[in-house]
This record gives structure tokens, C-alpha cells and sequence, in this order.
């Protein structure tokens, strides 16, 4: 995605390029007439070096630290470069405008052409000034958008009078795109708005606490009720009548099903764990001791299976929840095993 950004970046650079040659060379409204189409295709490549200059060089390397000294190297070479196109052209200049010379004088009027071109590439400069402080700005609002949503949890919206807050991540319910912008529904049943895409708001957000089940919605995993592999059920908690479901996108159902199966499981893991973790704090009688031979059976799979789950152990054992959940109790108390990793992606590992 990102070599095609760039492939799209550069052609539109060179069709920019084109029409601005193309209009020096066929329009004399905002340059003086050189003689020649060559030297017209000369100048028009003058200016294209200054925007350049300004927009990939100038501007990226002072104008943040060095404001004054910014402005001052653009003015000079808005003069520098209007001062190069009329030497160019001067004796075709000075041909077609004698009379004009010898009334006013060459002083005067070499410096109102001057003046004329000056304020012409300075008008260029301001545009891809304007280009590059809006995109600037862009990328400060979004670098602060990411802060306070990494370290505030909380995420700016819109309320139905368009004014701006920002709301808690644990509250969103789920977001859906509506036209060019997109709606956050909340767990209190409120409807925000945010002016973004939805792939931008996917980005935003992340891959480890919401997942995007179809070409408009995003929903959060912790508010995922089900999924049968062909609509997620959200949890009744806006709804309690009838709950809220979306159809899963068709090309990508099965890795958005698996992959929320993936966090069920882990949350029944986790749930797991820190049964077990508060039964050994609080210094309780564990659970009654399974047979040795189940224990070993256990012990051999995850021996032969590093990073295996309580899920998958049950379905090559085809022992209960209950039998492996005491299973793995008790390999745990003897300092056997350990579950390492996350909720999503960890797995059960033999202590070395």
C-alpha cells in the first residue's frame, strides 16, 4: 500500500510538471513573451526548481527554526530566478519593446517586468507554501490525535451540535462509515461523529482491541457476544430488546471469524489463569489431584507442543474443561509448566 502511495505521489508530480511547462509555453499571461519556445520551456523550468526547492528543501530544513531566513531565501530566489528568465529573453525583450524603452528608460522598465515576474514566482512559492504548512498541520493533528488516544484512552468526536470532545475508548460500542464521515456509537447509547474514513479511524485504533468486520463497521473484542462465521453479535448492552449483529465482510469472513474465536478463547483463558493465580494467593486447597497418567498425557503434548492452549489440549485429550482446567492446575503447582504471552497469543511452555 505504501510503494503504490508513493507510485501515485510521483506521477502526479510529473503531470504537475507537464501542465506547468505546457502553460509556459502556450500562455503568455504571467510571463513575458522570450522569442523562442525553448526559452520559454527554460523558464518554466525555473520556476519548477524554486517550487521544489521551497516545498522538498526550504521549508522542511528552516522554516520551523528559522522563520526569518526561510522567507528572506524565498525572496531571493523569486528575484533570483525572474532575473535569469529576462536575461533569457532580454534581446528579443529589448527588440519588441524599443519605443517602450527609449520613452521610460530601460531602468524603469526592466524593473516593472521584473516586479511583474517576481510577484508571479512569489505567488507560485505561496502555493506550495500553503501545501506544505496544511500538511504539516495535518500530521501535527494527527500525532496528537495517537497521544492522547495511546496515553489519555480517549478518542476526540463530535456530539450532535458539532462540538468537539473527546470520549473514553471503553465506551465506544462500535463505529460505522455514514457517507464521508463516520459515527461512533457509544456503550450509553450516544451517537458522535468523527470526519474521517473508516480506514483511517481503523488505523487509528488498531489491531489489538477493535477489528473491522465488514467495509463500514469496526467493533471493539471486548463487546463481541458471538460469531458464527457469518455475522458478529455484539453484547446486549444499547439493545436489550434484540442484539445488535453485522455481517461479516464475504471476502475476509473467515480470518475475522478465526480471528474472534482467537480472542473468545483467550478471554475463557484468561479467565482461567486468574482463577487459578487467586486461588494460590489466597493460599486455598486446590482442586482434587487428576490421576498420574492424565498428567503426563498433558505434560507430553505440551512437551511436544510448546505454546499450545487449554482449547487445543482438550480436543487431542478429549478430557473435560473441568479435568484439564484441574490438570493444568496441578502441573503449574509442581512448577512444570507456565503460560507465557499474551491473552491472544500466548500459549503454555515447560519450565526448563
Amino acid at each position: 500500500m505504501k510503494q503504490q502511495k508513493t507510485i501515485v505521489t510521483i506521477l502526479l508530480n510529473i503531470l504537475f510538471c507537464i501542465a506547468l511547462l505546457w502553460f509556459f509555453s502556450r500562455n503568455a499571461f504571467l510571463r513575458p513573451y522570450l522569442g523562442s519556445a525553448t526559452k520559454e520551456f527554460c523558464s518554466g523550468l525555473l520556476l519548477l526548481a524554486t517550487l521544489y526547492a521551497n516545498y522538498y528543501i526550504l521549508y522542511p530544513k528552516l522554516y520551523r527554526g528559522h522563520m526569518s531566513l526561510y522567507w528572506l531565501l524565498v525572496v531571493i530566489a523569486c528575484f533570483v530566478t525572474g532575473g535569469v528568465e529576462l536575461a533569457i529573453g532580454y534581446p528579443f525583450i529589448v527588440k519588441c519593446n524599443a519605443l517602450a524603452i527609449q520613452e521610460y528608460g530601460s531602468f524603469y522598465f526592466f524593473s516593472k517586468r521584473l516586479l511583474f515576474v517576481f510577484s508571479r514566482n512569489l505567488a507560485f512559492n505561496l502555493f506550495a507554501y500553503v501545501l506544505r504548512e496544511r500538511k504539516q498541520l495535518q500530521k501535527s493533528l494527527e500525532t496528537e490525535s495517537k497521544v492522547v488516544y495511546q496515553y489519555a484512552r480517549m478518542l476526540d468526536v463530535c456530539d450532535d451540535k458539532n462540538n468537539c470532545q473527546h470520549i473514553p475508548i471503553d465506551k465506544v460500542f462500535y463505529c460505522k462509515k455514514n457517507g464521508n464521515e463516520t459515527e461512533i456509537h457509544t456503550v450509553e447509547g450516544i451517537k458522535y461523529t468523527r470526519y474521517c474514513t473508516i480506514k483511517y479511524l481503523e488505523q487509528h485504533l488498531g489491531d489489538k482491541e477493535f477489528i473491522r468486520v465488514s467495509a463500514s463497521v469496526i467493533v471493539p473484542y471486548q463487546y463481541i457476544a458471538s460469531c458464527d462465521g457469518k455475522a458478529v453479535t455484539l453484547k446486549n448492552l444499547t439493545r436489550p430488546e434484540a442484539p445488535l449483529s453485522f455481517r461479516l465482510d464475504t471476502k475476509r469472513a473467515p480470518l475475522i471469524a478465526a480471528a474472534i474465536d482467537e480472542y473468545l478463547h483467550a478471554d475463557i483463558e484468561e479467565k482461567n489463569e486468574l482463577q487459578i493465580e487467586g486461588e494460590e494467593e489466597k493460599g486455598k486447597r486446590g482442586p482434587s489431584v487428576p490421576p498420574k497418567e492424565k498428567l503426563d498425557a498433558v505434560l507430553n503434548y505440551i512437551k511436544e507442543h510448546p505454546g499450545c492452549r487449554s482449547t487445543e489440549l482438550i480436543f487431542h485429550t478429549s478430557y473435560s474443561q473441568t479435568t484439564m482446567d484441574r490438570c493444568l492446575f496441578e502441573l503449574k503447582k509442581k512448577g512444570l509448566i507456565e503460560y507465557t504471552g499474551s491473552k491472544k497469543r500466548g500459549g503454555y511452555h515447560l519450565i526448563p
